[in-house]
């Protein structure tokens, strides 16, 4: 969560490079390295100390079999790379869901 953060932070500051030659930009965020399903189950049981239950199955029709960011553009237009892991992702997610509505109110 503060990765995408501080590379909203550096877009900002970086604006003119960004926008330079067009009025936009997509810029791709994260590792540059996939994450497997089994690798995301084991990092959120490691930060909750709960056991998931999960099922092995067969990819499905269409599944890729990997998946990552490039993420050359985030570092060579914004000074960008990502520095927190994963489990630091879920355990700073977990404590804005815990905190979310008291700072901008339910169901919101």
């Amino acid at each position: 969560m503060w990765d995408l953060a501080n590379a909203h932070v550096k877009a900002i500051e970086r604006f003119d490079v960004v926008t330079r030659t067009e009025p936009y930009r997509v810029i791709n965020l994260g590792t540059g390295r996939g994450t497997t399903v089994h690798e995301l189950v084991a990092a959120f049981q490691s930060v909750t100390g709960t056991q998931l239950a999960t099922v092995e199955t067969d990819r499905r029709p269409g599944d890729s079999a990997e998946a990552y960011a490039r993420v050359d553009l985030a570092r060579d237009l914004l000074g960008w790379k990502a520095e927190y892991s994963i489990e630091d992702g879920i355990r700073d997610s977990l404590r804005w869901h815990d905190k979310r509505d008291t700072v901008i109110g339910p169901g919101k």
